[in-house]
């Protein structure tokens, strides 16, 4: 068996509907293979460990400021 055919085989399906009153129906779907599964968790996982450097250096930076406002002294 080819590898392309054992990976169609192999795909993940996932199936969605919703309805919102009487006008507005929505439907989704979607199917992933595992080489793509993979791929959306490593683009996660890349998107939140980014996150929490952001937000660290963001936080240094604000006490950076606040002590710099501390120091700093203004003439009278």
């Amino acid at each position: 068996m080819s590898l392309s055919k054992r990976l169609s085989k192999d795909r993940q399906t996932a199936r969605a509907s919703v309805r919102l009153g009487q006008w507005v129906e929505l439907d989704a779907r979607t199917d992933f293979s595992p080489a793509g599964l993979v791929a959306v968790g490593v683009l996660v996982s890349g998107i939140l460990l980014s996150t929490s450097v952001l937000v660290a250096a963001a936080g240094r930076a604000k006490a950076r400021r606040i002590e710099a406002r501390r120091d700093r002294s203004l003439p009278r």
